[in-house]
């Protein structure tokens, strides 16, 4: 290394979104860079009190998401109506704290949705910039639909035409405010919104390249660094510790950032679905406020605590598929069942199932409390070999270490 590089890291989403940049903030200040993180204001505790420099991003998807409990429907239509929505609201501002917290930067890193500004963030500083995305869905394949798509295992030819009217729908819906934003920044517009976003700067997959595969057509242009893993300080709660060396492993269940009707039902149907499996269970309280139901006695519920502590200890991880979770259930070796809701979750719950490291996928507002028993059920009596493989890959890889040399590499000296 030759000098240290100050650094922004961008993210606008939920835990999710965040954790994954921490764990990269936390390699490139062990490397002596100077690193700002720029995030929801509701992270800010979360952030300065890791020792990062902090500035606002975008809005509190919590209170967001509480307040549009309708959008986490699952329905295709909606989904994408309120996309485009949230889109043309808060691009502009996103915009411009973007610009102002990256104002004296050698480099930008972003992730999650700071990706619909950064690009033009980025030309409009005449700063190196790189894209670090935590799933493949968002780009286009003959092998999975559009994020907005929940069907999977559809024909290459549909799924290319599916694409096809994606990009159609996201120039007419989108070029507009998007080219408003570019303008007031005094950059050119752009004709094709989605080659913009994902080509412009140089983007890197942090996901196993073996689960998720890439496409052929892509051609070498998006490279793979593997999932970025938080280096929690925090321990587990003794009491939860004690609870949990007093018996057997139990089940978890819990949906991080997902809340509305879907998490409501699975809630009320956790006793019935757990009651021919035979064990205990952690509900994870998430932004949804799970376990706020009577439980029977001795389950625990909990706030936000170490996946990479916990996840070790639990029999089966219930969850709604996404990215980070995913990763960390993967590194754990546990089995999982998988409940997506919206967006990239169907297409993580596929490709699991199809690696034979998860049940058949069902989705969150349709399965039954028997179906539930049964996916736990089968996950408990799945074989353990693809998992443990899975497991030793990822305990092996360093996706962090693989973007600090990138990153490093993109700044003249």
């Amino acid at each position: 290394m030759s000098r240290s590089l100050r650094v922004v890291l961008a993210t606008i989403g939920s835990r999710g979104d965040v954790q994954p940049l921490l764990a990269l903030a936390q390699a490139l200040t062990a490397r002596g860079h100077a690193v700002r993180v720029a995030a929801p204001a509701n992270f800010e505790g979360w952030v300065r009190g890791l020792g990062f420099a902090f500035a606002p991003l975008g809005i509190d998807m919590q209170a967001y998401l509480s307040q549009n409990r309708s959008l986490m429907t699952g329905s295709t239509v909606k989904m994408t109506r309120e996309v485009f929505r949230f889109f043309k609201e808060q691009l502009p501002m996103q915009a411009l704290e973007f610009r102002s917290a990256a104002a004296d930067a050698d480099i930008l890193v972003y992730g999650g949705l700071a990706c619909l500004s950064a690009p033009s963030v980025a030309q409009c500083l005449g700063l190196p910039a790189l894209g670090v995305q935590f799933t493949t869905s968002l780009l286009p394949s003959s092998a999975h639909p559009p994020p907005v798509i929940r069907w999977h295992g559809l024909p290459g030819w549909l799924n290319d035409l599916l694409w096809w009217v994606d990009r159609l729908l996201g120039n007419l819906l989108m070029r507009g405010t998007f080219n408003a934003m570019r303008a007031g920044f005094g950059l050119p517009p752009v004709v094709q919104v989605r080659d913009h976003l994902m080509q412009t700067c140089p983007l890197v997959l942090a996901v196993d390249e073996v689960l998720f595969p890439p496409d052929p057509r892509w051609q070498g242009r998006y490279p793979y660094a593997n999932f970025l893993y938080f280096a929690d300080a925090a321990a587990l709660d003794p009491e939860l510790e004690a609870w949990l060396d007093a018996g057997e492993a139990p089940v978890f269940v819990g949906f991080g950032s997902m809340s509305g009707s879907g998490t409501d039902r699975i809630e009320r149907m956790i006793i019935e679905a757990l009651s021919g499996v035979g064990r205990r269970c952690i509900v994870g309280a998430g932004w949804a406020g799970l376990g706020a139901v009577r439980l029977p006695v001795g389950w625990r519920v909990v706030g936000d605590v170490p996946h990479a502590l916990l996840f070790p200890r639990v029999a089966v991880v219930v969850h709604h598929g996404g990215s980070g979770t995913v990763a960390q259930a993967l590194r754990a070796g546990v089995p999982q069942v998988l409940l997506p809701l919206i967006l990239d979750q169907f297409h993580h719950a596929h490709l699991l199932y199809r690696a034979a490291l998860a049940p058949r996928p069902i989705p969150m507002e349709r399965i039954t409390a028997a179906e539930l028993g049964a996916a736990i059920a089968a996950a408990l009596a799945s074989p353990p070999g693809p998992r443990a493989v899975a497991a030793a890959r990822l305990r092996a890889s360093d996706g962090c270490a693989d973007l600090v040399q990138r990153i490093e590499a993109m700044v003249p000296v």
